[in-house]
């Protein structure tokens, strides 16, 4: 007879992470705007159109939405997700 000894708590090397996991991001972001932004910029992709960012370091910090050399220049994300609906690119 055979018995399994094999501890069952090992990680499995994905993102299923074990119990007790306590690692953090390598590089901290405060509130996840960076994820917030991207998540936007890819639905935009898909809807055909571009979502730029300037640097908030020269100014107040806008969003830009392209398509085909034209651009509109937006406040906020959540003034670039309402615009995002309204060309047809919702949720």
């Amino acid at each position: 007879m055979h018995t399994d000894t094999t501890p069952k708590e090992k990680p499995t090397g994905s993102a299923n992470n074990p119990a007790g996991h306590t690692d953090s991001e390598i590089v901290p972001n405060p509130a996840g705007a960076d994820k917030a932004f991207d998540s936007l910029a890819a639905r935009f992709a898909l809807a055909g159109h571009t979502l730029t960012r300037s640097n908030p370091a020269h100014g107040a910090g806008l969003y830009y939405a392209g398509r085909w050399g034209l651009s509109r220049a937006l406040p906020d994300l959540q003034a670039a997700a309402h615009f995002l609906a309204k060309i047809g690119g919702g949720a």
